[in-house]
């Protein structure tokens, strides 16, 4: 009988390893520097505003953590950033830290879309309930790498109104400028 337990537990357990394994292996195609744009909306005026940003990819030696440094224009001012992404093994969660400026922020996110052709043409979509704006708020990140672009949004939906529409608050657009190695 205990044997039986195993190989049903593994049986459900199989196919979440395999999934973490292709997000991570579609994190790991990101490796390189990357040119672009951050761009955001603002919420008073409605505006979409546009910054140049820049991105070096990297992952930990066992390939297991993204390493992200960003750096982008912030009008007269160039600011850094890190952000450290994995997926938990065991939740199948996105777990991500974001440094800058002194200050820090952890965030999980369920999986919520895992659309892989290739190393080089994939999207994934993550989620969350948090809040934007001083709101209760869905949260979706997208991360889409088609060929040589990458991009990536964060998308709300506010849970305090009748809306079920997510509208983009912000998100970055990348062009791949040299592949690392691996």
């Amino acid at each position: 009988m205990p044997k039986l337990i195993l190989v049903a537990a593994l049986l459900v357990i199989a196919p979440f390893a395999s999934a973490n394994e292709q997000i991570m292996n579609a994190f790991r195609s990101t490796i390189g520097s990357w040119d672009g744009e951050l761009y955001y909306l603002d919420y008073q005026s409605g505006q979409r505003f546009s910054i140049p940003m820049q991105a070096v990819i990297e992952t930990t030696p066992d390939g297991a953590t993204l390493i992200r440094n960003l750096t982008w224009t912030d009008p007269g001012n160039l600011v850094h950033a890190v952000v450290l992404s994995t997926i938990d093994r065991d939740t199948g969660e996105l777990v991500e830290a974001y440094f800058r400026n002194g200050k820090a922020e952890y965030l999980r996110y369920d999986t919520a879309r895992v659309d892989i052709e290739s190393q080089t043409k994939w999207k994934l979509e993550f989620e969350q309930d948090g809040t934007d704006a001083n709101r209760p708020a869905r949260i979706r990140i997208t991360a889409e790498r088609d060929g040589n672009r990458l991009t990536g949004s964060k998308s709300v939906r506010f849970l305090d109104d009748d809306s079920d529409k997510f509208f983009e608050r912000n998100g970055s657009d990348l062009l791949l400028v040299e592949v690392a190695e691996q």
